[in-house]
């Protein structure tokens, strides 16, 4: 009987290990009948099990953080990122976003349905996945070539564009739950200063909703700082809510 158990623990074991294994980027379609993949459930797309920010292996280059401003409001922040892999030409463009729970004028917190990031090649290979860097983290729902949102129409093709469809949400408005001004130091990198709540492993304060790293991995000469890398949409789903697109300066490849 104990062997009977020790081996069906080890069947169950070897089963998780298994699905854990092959959690990975996925290649995002460029053509056929499907424009978004599904990473549901987890740990789909998921490129690393502990959370962090680093994709694996990859050498930090540049970070920024953007204040998310509606009606005046700071109701959040968009983190932008960009890696390499050392002696490659392999690169990893990363967004998270991380919203709060102040009134901007609707009398409820603000939500994102969809994250675009734009200027990618039409004929570079593009693979999409996630990373943790807080245990409550969002990971990704679905991923596509596509810069059509949700409630803005059939999805259609659009190689430029990497979709991360993966409604963002404050579900419980509550006090205290003030905005922590903060980075992430991970890397250990010159290029990151200060220490940022929002980046640890810890189950995260009230009144805010995170997203994971939205990584898009692809082959690049370079990058560059450009305007309108990445657009926030707002499809006016949620009580209160009203279809609007929020545009950030960000990280682009460059060709």
């Amino acid at each position: 009987m104990q062997k009977t158990l020790l081996k069906g623990a080890v069947l169950l074991t070897g089963s998780v290990l298994s699905a854990t294994a092959f959690a990975d980027y996925i290649t995002l379609n460029t053509s056929g009948p499907l424009v978004m993949s599904s990473c549901s459930p987890t740990p789909t797309c998921r490129v690393r099990i502990l959370p962090g920010s680093n994709p694996g292996g990859y050498l930090l280059l540049a970070a920024r953080k953007t204040p998310i401003v509606v009606n005046a409001v700071t109701v959040g922040k968009v983190l932008d990122r960009v890696w390499k892999k050392p002696f490659t030409n392999t690169y990893v463009f990363a967004t998270r976003v991380i919203l709060n729970d102040e009134d901007w004028g609707n009398g409820v917190p603000y939500e994102v349905d969809d994250i675009f990031r734009s200027g990618f090649s039409t004929t570079a290979d593009v693979s999409a996945g996630w990373r943790n860097a807080r245990v409550s983290d969002q990971p990704i729902d679905q991923a596509g070539r596509t810069s059509v949102g949700l409630n803005e129409g059939t999805k259609t093709f659009d190689l430029t564009t990497v979709n991360f469809y993966s409604p963002l949400f404050v579900q419980i408005a509550e006090e205290g739950g003030g905005d922590d001004d903060d980075d992430d130091d991970e890397e250990g990198s010159a290029l990151i200063d200060e220490e940022d709540e929002d980046e640890t492993a810890a189950t995260g304060s009230p009144g805010k909703v995170r997203s994971a790293w939205y990584f898009v991995r692809t082959t690049a000469s370079g990058f560059q700082l450009g305007a309108n890398a990445v657009r926030l949409w707002n499809a006016g789903e949620g009580e209160g809510q009203e279809p609007r697109s929020l545009y950030f300066s960000g990280y682009l490849p460059t060709y």
